[in-house]
């Protein structure tokens, strides 16, 4: 009895525990893991997932066009009036003096199989082009939405890594302040160094406190902003793996900023502004191709009969079969066909000089990053000689104050040099890719 009894204490700890484990399920996200849970969880992008399959159906649908098609008929005619034709009056004689003969019965059926095939329809034609370019333009969309969306993510990413080696950088400066403190304080208790120094140090130590707070606050935030972009739960814990300097070695791994691509033509919006002036141009040329000639191919097969009463099984049906061309020809619309021809082409004109005024623009703005990475590049080797120096100074500080020869002061100074050094060189990896990552977007990466 009292086994079964432990079994049971130890199955309900167990239950009890599952909730524990699912929050301490910590999802570690590498920017390939962020942007790969970003792809399958963004909503815009499931938009534009359906917006190609649209277009493509559209395509199949004008496409379908130029197929056969078959129609059944069917109808039943009571003739109130029945039809009648009409005699010479020197017939007349013929048909006992009347000059109108009724034709018919009171009841009329029909039956038949229509079949058409456009033999040429440039219509059709045009408008398969029109639908073509609008499946590009959802493929372009879904592209630019993919792009734009990899930037998003990166650069919460970024700002989350910069945001955590940042917390790192002012955590060292606080227990470095710490170690002095507490070194300090047995100094003082030995009578080696005055009350002053104790107190400075002290001080300083809780000077730090704040900034380390606010630097867990803005990881915090960072985080819960990347979580929001990349679709995770608020409650789910996420430790963002990597680190700027690694990052940055691997974003240009393979980059020249001198050799740089600096066309524009993978932009997606100077590429989406072209497709559209290309679906305008072709809607105009489907509008135009609405006054040429088109030719059908048209057969028809009827089963029809006629009688004065309903009783069906006495009917004589009667098959006819018939095959031949259908050729129309549009002679006057109204001038409608001319205007709307002229806007379309004036809206391309429109999209033209658009694109023409992005395009410059577009040079421009990607000049300023090709200078903005270059100038990040080189602050970035600036700042990581001079992280060098700061250590080494501040270790001497350190050394010259547990000897005697220095003061507290230099310690103070060197900390606050090297916590300085290190966060120009963290600011420096950040705009370098910063940077980067707003040139893939430019050049439609």
């Amino acid at each position: 009895m009292q086994t079964l009894q432990k079994i049971i204490f130890l199955f309900l700890i167990a239950i009890a525990a599952i909730p524990l484990w699912a929050q301490n399920d910590t999802l570690y996200l590498d920017r390939e893991k962020a942007l790969e849970l970003a792809l399958e969880n963004n909503p815009t992008m499931r938009v534009a997932m359906l917006e190609k399959s649209r277009a493509e159906a559209r395509y199949k649908e004008i496409r379908g066009n130029l197929l056969p098609s078959l129609n059944a008929t069917g109808s039943y005619t009571r003739n109130l009036k029945k039809q009648v034709i009409f005699f010479p009056e020197e017939m007349a004689p013929l048909f006992g003096g009347v000059t109108a003969l009724e034709i018919g019965a009171d009841n009329s059926f029909m039956g038949g199989l229509q079949l058409a095939l456009p033999l040429y329809n440039p219509v059709i034609y045009a408008g398969m082009e029109a639908a073509r370019t609008e499946q590009e333009i959802a493929l372009e969309n879904f592209r630019a939405g993919s792009i734009e969306l990899t930037y998003s993510v990166q650069r919460a990413w970024y700002d989350a890594l910069l945001a955590r080696e940042s917390l790192h950088v002012i955590r060292l400066s606080f227990d470095n302040a710490k170690e002095n403190l507490d070194n300090i304080r047995k100094m003082y208790s030995q009578g080696m160094v005055a009350e002053y120094d104790l107190i400075r140090a002290e001080v300083q130590t809780e000077n730090i406190r704040p900034d380390l707070l606010q630097a867990q606050n803005f990881y915090e935030i960072a985080v819960s902003f990347l979580k929001t972009i990349v679709g995770i739960e608020d409650a789910r814990p996420v430790a963002v793996r990597g680190n700027l300097v690694e990052s940055t070695e691997e974003m240009l791994r393979d980059f020249n900023i001198t050799d740089a691509e600096r066309t524009l033509r993978n932009n997606p919006d100077y590429v989406n502004l072209g497709l559209q002036r290309e679906l305008l141009l072709k809607q105009s040329r489907s509008v135009r191709a609405g006054s040429l000639p088109s030719v059908t191919a048209v057969s028809n097969y009827m089963y029809i009969t006629e009688a004065n009463n309903f009783r069906v099984g006495d009917y004589n049906w009667v098959n006819t079969a018939s095959a031949g061309l259908q050729v129309s020809i549009p002679i006057f619309r109204g001038l409608t066909t001319r205007n709307q021809v002229k806007q379309l082409e004036i809206g391309a004109k429109q999209i033209e000089l658009q694109r023409e005024y992005l395009r410059d623009n577009l040079s421009i703005e990607l000049g300023n990053v090709l200078r903005s990475m270059d100038v990040a590049l080189e602050k970035a080797v600036h700042a990581r000689r001079n992280v060098e120096l700061a250590q080494r100074g501040y270790e001497i500080s350190r050394l010259r104050y547990d000897s005697g020869q220095g003061t507290l002061l230099e310690v103070n100074d060197a900390d606050v040099a090297l916590t300085r050094a290190q966060f120009n060189l963290l600011q420096a990896k950040h705009e370098l890719l910063q940077a980067k990552i707003e040139y893939d977007r430019f050049v439609g990466e």
